[in-house]
C-alpha cells in the first residue's frame, strides 16, 4: 500500500455523509460516494471514512490524490474508477490540475478546480 508523503494546502472543506466506505485521498462525488470514471467531484477525502459517518471533503486548495495512471506536472486531472485520479482526456470533466506528477498507485499534488 502506497503512502502519501506530499504536502498540500486545503483552503475550504464541506461536511457530507459518506455513502460508502471512503479511502483517504480519493475524489468524492456529490452524493458522498467515490467518483467513478469521468465524474465531477465535490472534493477529495483527506482521511478514510466509514459508510454513514459525517465526513470532511476538501473542495478548494491543493490536496494529494491517489493516481490510477501516470500523471505529469501541469496535466488536467479527471476521476478514474474508485475515486483515483488520471489524466483528463479532451472534453472530459476536469477536477484539478497536477502541481506534481506521480505514477500508478502514487500520489500527485493537485490544485482543485471548481
Amino acid at each position: 500500500m502506497a503512502m502519501n508523503t506530499k504536502t498540500y494546502n486545503p483552503v475550504q472543506s464541506i461536511t457530507m455523509t459518506a455513502a460508502s466506505d471512503i479511502p483517504a485521498f480519493r475524489f468524492v462525488n456529490y452524493s458522498g460516494g467515490l467518483c467513478s470514471n469521468n465524474t465531477l467531484a465535490a472534493g477529495v477525502s483527506e482521511v478514510s471514512w466509514v459508510q454513514g459517518s459525517k465526513m470532511q471533503v476538501v473542495t478548494l486548495g491543493t490536496i494529494a490524490i491517489e493516481c490510477a495512471g501516470v500523471i505529469a506536472v501541469g496535466e488536467d486531472v479527471a476521476s478514474a474508477n474508485d475515486g483515483k485520479a488520471r489524466v483528463a482526456l479532451p472534453g472530459e470533466k476536469v477536477n484539478g490540475r497536477a502541481l506534481e506528477g506521480a505514477g500508478i498507485g502514487g500520489f500527485a499534488k493537485v490544485k482543485l478546480v471548481p
